[in-house]
Parts: C-alpha cells; structure tokens; sequence
C-alpha cells in the first residue's frame, strides 16, 4: 500500500490488550487505565480476518504489542493464527519479559522468532521504581528464557530518562556477553510524566556511548525500522542502536499502521486520527468494506506528527508505542 505522500505502508502494529502486568512510569499512570471489557476487544478471528485483507494488500510485518500481549489469553494461538495468514512474512513480539519464562517454549513452537523486550534498567532500584509492580530479576529471567530459547533477533528497549535511567554502560556490558540488539530510545513527553527535561537527544546518546567504549559500525537489520547507527564494541556479540522520535523525528520514512485492541485503525503515533474497523467485521466480515477503510487510511495518514503531540487522546499503553 502507499499512502498519499508516496509512502508504502507496509508494517502493522497490533495491540492485542490493554492490560498489562507493569506499570511503568512513562507508559502508565500509577492506578493503570479504564479496562476495556470483553466485547470491546477484537477478538482473534477478528484480527486475522482483518490481517487476511491488509497482507493482500501489501501489509508483510505485524508486530504485538500491549499492554503487555503475553496477557492475553490464548496469546500463542494468535501467533499461530497469524502465521498462516498468506503474504505475512515477519511477525514478532513487543513484551516487557515478564511471562516469557512461561511462553517462550510454546511462542517458539508456534512460529515465532523474533521479539523485543523492554528493559528500561538493569539496576534493580531504579527498574522497581520504573515499572512500580515489577522485579529485575523476574525480568531478566525472560531475556534468559529467549536467549536459551533461540529467539533471533532479540531487541532490547531501553526509554531513556534524564537522570533516572541514563547510566549507558551497563547495556554495553550486557552487549559483551550477550546476542542482543540494545536500542535506545528518546523519551518522548506525552506519557503520564509529561516532563521535557526527561529528554536525553539523540545527539547526546550517540556522544555518551561513545565515550564509554570503542565502538564500530555493525551492519543495520533488513527493513526501514527507526534504529538508526548500530554499533558494536570490536568483538562483541551484541550491538547498540538509537531511537530519536523526538530529535529526528522519521515521518517522511513513516511505514507503518497501529490496531489498537478496541479495533481502531490509528494512523500515526502521536495523532489522534483513528478509524474504527469494527463496522466492517461485526456482525459478519465484509473484506470489500475493510479494504476501503485501508484506502481511507491511506488517504488521511498525515505526512508529520504534529506539532505538539501532548494530547495524542489515549495512555501510551492503550496504543503500544
């Protein structure tokens, strides 16, 4: 698909619930957010139905995401689902690590290879006070469960605050030992902190790390995703990455699409422009109607974010970044 500024469209995030098991300080607010009850959330046929008609159209990476995904029941069924849908050639994972112990095994063995785990500190205070509900250690024994698993790529998400989380070294160490992909992330202040000051630019990352280690370029994945100047210490197994949605923003090279799991199309990030699919899969699925709503997606996609994306209309964790 390609939008009205040329564009192909051909990436699709899929929150599949709002729920999640953390709470994290950029993300959430302490008391989480209004629960979406049953019949509000897509279910899975329905998701697949509407995948069925985007892959034909050009849609070939689906990303999960949350809330934490892995707390939807049957979170491995979709996967499944999903893998036999014609034309998809990349699906994968977002998860804050929590519950891989419990799933990796089952992911793996339903097709998936890939995923990405948050991980915004290795320093157990500071991941505690981040999440609010969560533990280092329960967290890294989910990373140790997709290392030992055989998930590749594993990537590693790491938001960035000012003054909070921003000691770098530690994630280069973990590159020494491990085959992780480390990306950092600019801070974007539309979260329940709201705080510019928390932002750490891109610029000022990219210097830090490199006044922490040797670093050479190592060779970027395929695909048009946002990480940008992969690096690896000489001899390491691991690579670090920089995210800069805020300071560099990558509209003009926009590829993607969000379904969120009340089963509304959102079109950018930090626009509030949403189209509701539900119309054209309830009662019946009518693929005509969810190919036109794809159209119109395409028609309203705005070429930038905009200018001030404080009132984006949903929490972070609603949306699944």
């Amino acid at each position: 698909m390609t939008d009205r500024f040329g564009r192909t469209i051909d990436y699709l995030r899929i929150s599949v619930t709002d729920r999640c098991n953390l709470r994290c300080r950029y993300c959430m607010p302490e008391e989480g957010v209004p629960m979406l009850g049953h019949k509000d959330i897509l279910r899975f046929e329905e998701i697949v139905a509407f995948m069925r008609v985007a892959a034909s159209d050009g849609i070939v990476k689906v990303r999960l995401t949350g809330g934490e995904p892995l707390c939807r029941l049957g979170i491995v069924d979709l996967v499944r689902m999903l893998l036999a849908v014609p034309g998809l050639h990349d699906l994968s994972v977002t998860t804050n690590g929590i519950l891989l112990p419990q799933f990796a095994a089952d992911l793996k063995a339903a097709g998936l290879k890939r995923v990405n785990i948050g991980l915004p500190s290795l320093d157990p205070t500071t991941y505690a006070h981040l999440t609010r509900l969560g533990s280092l250690d329960t967290a890294l024994a989910g990373l140790k469960a997709a290392v030992d698993i055989g998930f590749d790529p594993i990537k590693l998400n790491v938001v960035v605050l000012r003054g909070v989380n921003d000691d770098l070294a530690p994630y280069l160490d973990l590159t020494r030992r491990l085959p992780v992909e480390v990306r950092f992330i600019e801070y974007m202040p539309i979260g329940p902190l709201g705080e510019d000051h928390y932002l750490v630019p891109a610029t000022e990352l990219r210097r830090r790390l490199e006044a922490l280690a040797p670093l050479e370029p190592a060779d970027k994945p395929d695909g048009n995703g946002p990480a940008q100047d992969y690096r690896r210490i000489p001899g390491a197994p691991g690579t670090v990455a920089v995210i800069a949605p805020v300071s560099e923003h990558f509209c003009p090279t926009c590829n993607r699409l969000r379904l969120l799991a009340d089963g509304h199309l959102r079109l950018c990030l930090f626009g509030a422009d949403e189209i509701d699919i539900r119309p054209a899969l309830r009662p019946v699925v009518n693929d005509e109607a969810l190919r036109a709503l794809l159209v119109r997606a395409m028609q309203q996609k705005p070429e930038c974010m905009p200018e001030t994306a404080r009132h984006y209309g949903r929490a972070m964790g609603s949306i699944g970044g």
